[in-house]
């Protein structure tokens, strides 16, 4: 977990803290903050983070504005990035707004420590397809595997998981 990128983009210093206390904790040692989203996607762009976390009240336009701008970047590797959606409300018309912008985990705040380390396992062990289509980029939303049943399923080539990526980015180092 040493050597873990992390981005952080919140506004708040207080979460900020608990993320890098939680995250040292973790061995992760490598941890960015940004305060807006416009560092935030720069920070991004320049440190290519194995995750992030991002703030769904972050300035100006939210966390979402952010997660679907990462999402369409040119750059394949980076528009995958494992992204974790932190919110204080988290009604389910947030979460799913932040399912259907690309995220990869939703976390509610305040989160326990627990609920933390959980999503930073969730998110390096994720093995869902990504997704690119006219409406939708990022990882699978479905959560559950279903057998399809009828005569025809329609087949897409699929982008390896971002598990994978990272993998194989570590292995060439």
């Amino acid at each position: 977990m040493s050597a873990l990128k992390v981005l952080i983009v919140d506004d708040s210093p207080h979460m900020q803290a608990i993320l890098k206390r939680v995250l040292t904790d973790m061995n992760i040692r490598d941890l960015i903050t940004a305060k807006d989203n416009e560092s935030g996607l720069a920070l991004l762009r320049k440190i290519h983070p194995d995750f992030a976390f991002v703030d769904w009240t972050v300035k100006p336009e939210g966390g979402s504005h952010f997660v679907r701008a990462v999402r369409t970047l040119e750059d394949a590797e980076l528009a995958r990035t494992p992204l974790i959606m932190m919110a204080a409300q988290a009604n389910v018309m947030r979460v799913k707004d932040a399912r259907d912008a690309g995220i990869n985990a939703f976390l509610a705040k305040p989160a326990s420590v627990q609920a933390i380390m959980s999503r930073v396992l969730w998110v390096l062990s994720d093995a869902r397809p990504f997704i690119e289509s006219e409406r939708y980029v990022g990882p699978d939303r479905r959560m559950r595997a279903q057998e399809h049943e009828g005569d025809e399923r329609r087949q897409a080539p699929l982008v390896p998981p971002p598990a994978k990526a990272r993998a194989t980015r570590y292995a060439t180092r």
